[in-house]
């Protein structure tokens, strides 16, 4: 007969967690930008082409450089707007994006100050917009560290990935902080610690497994008409990031910005956003 311990873990391992779909509704677009004329139009048309899986019935919204002069002038634009989707690259308005440091802060303050999804591109003067804008997004990762149950950011990939492409989805646990705790549990006398590692890995990749497969299989039920492939393994995230994203040729990685009510920007989120430079970047 199964004691009270073992009864609980038998009981909360046949407690799985399914996702449940609920597209996204995008009707409004902001393009937020210091671009003007010609150039803020040519951009525009750029990013419809990009995003042309939101198909017609779209209102697209440009905002020029000579409409906001600060970041709080382009907040107050957004609050005003309150659009489904803003649309912006990194480092505008400065010269930053010469250096592959950081965001900028229009970025940096709007994943903060407002709750809207934002798709970040590559500054157009550090990488030509021709190179991302024909992409089709038939090729999306969700990239994370703790998939199960993370429905929001599977919902937006299944919303901007393109039919016949592909939905990957990424659960990479931290080798690092993985071997940082077997290590301490090498030392608790009566443990095997062998058994841990084996045991404590399987349970670590079987969550977002099986909530994997119940993705595959709403999206299947809803007709969607793309490929849902996991992603889950052990590694250093920046590099394997890099190298799914070489290896499958990912048009639109979508990361998660803020959680749990924090105000700064999720750290693993801030460190793949600001190295990845010439992918463009959903972030929720």
């Amino acid at each position: 007969m199964l004691d009270a311990d073992n009864f609980e873990s038998a009981f909360r391992s046949a407690d799985k967690r399914r996702f449940q779909l609920n597209r996204p509704e995008i009707s409004s677009v902001m393009i937020l930008s210091d671009l003007e004329g010609s150039e803020l139009e040519e951009f525009g048309i750029g990013l419809k082409r990009f995003l042309g899986v939101l198909g017609k019935g779209v209102r697209w919204g440009s905002v020029g450089g000579d409409q906001h002069q600060d970041i709080s002038e382009a907040v107050q634009l957004v609050e005003r707007s309150q659009p489904d989707l803003i649309c912006t690259y990194r480092n505008m308005k400065s010269d930053a994006w010469k250096w592959p440091f950081s965001l900028g802060g229009y970025v940096n303050v709007l994943t903060r100050a407002t709750e809207l999804p934002i798709l970040v591109v590559p500054h157009p003067l550090e990488v030509s917009p021709k190179l991302w804008q024909d992409s089709d997004t038939d090729s999306v990762l969700v990239a994370t560290d703790h998939l199960a149950g993370d429905d929001a950011m599977v919902n937006w990939g299944a919303r901007l990935t393109r039919e016949q492409g592909v939905l990957h989805l990424a659960h990479i646990e931290d080798d690092g902080v993985f071997e940082r705790y077997l290590d301490a549990i090498s030392k608790i006398e009566g443990i095997n610690t062998e058994f841990a590692r084996n045991a404590i890995m399987e349970q670590l990749h079987k969550e977002p497994r099986e909530y994997t497969a119940t993705c595959q299989e709403a999206l299947a039920a809803a007709g969607h008409g793309f490929g849902v492939e996991p992603q889950i393994r052990n590694g250093r995230s920046l590099q394997d990031y890099q190298n799914l994203i070489a290896e499958h040729e990912i048009d639109l990685l979508i990361l998660r910005a803020t959680e749990g009510g924090q105000l700064a920007m999720h750290g693993a989120s801030y460190l793949l956003a600001v190295e990845l430079r010439q992918t463009p970047l959903l972030m929720i």
